[in-house]
């Protein structure tokens, strides 16, 4: 199971992600997922149960949307 609907009584749900598909959507390793999530630069797990936890799409999702851009523009020419 790669993730969970979470209903709430108004209708709308949370789609909860585990582990592997919160790796594929981040594109980052387990452990780099937790040294991010230690250091404050990824969102935090919920705790689903005793022994498992997972992500709010949502969430990572917003994570993803506030990365900076790379630009790949042309050297500017020194005259």
């Amino acid at each position: 199971m790669s993730s969970i609907d979470v209903g709430t009584p108004s209708g709308g749900g949370r789609k909860i992600l585990r582990g592997p598909a919160v790796e594929k959507k981040a594109g980052k390793s387990r452990v780099q997922i937790w040294r991010d999530v230690r250091a404050g630069h990824f969102p935090a797990p919920v705790e689903l149960g005793p022994n498992s936890i997972g992500w709010f799409e949502d969430e990572i999702d917003d994570w993803l949307a506030a990365r900076r851009r790379r630009t790949y523009a042309a050297p500017k020419e020194v005259v």
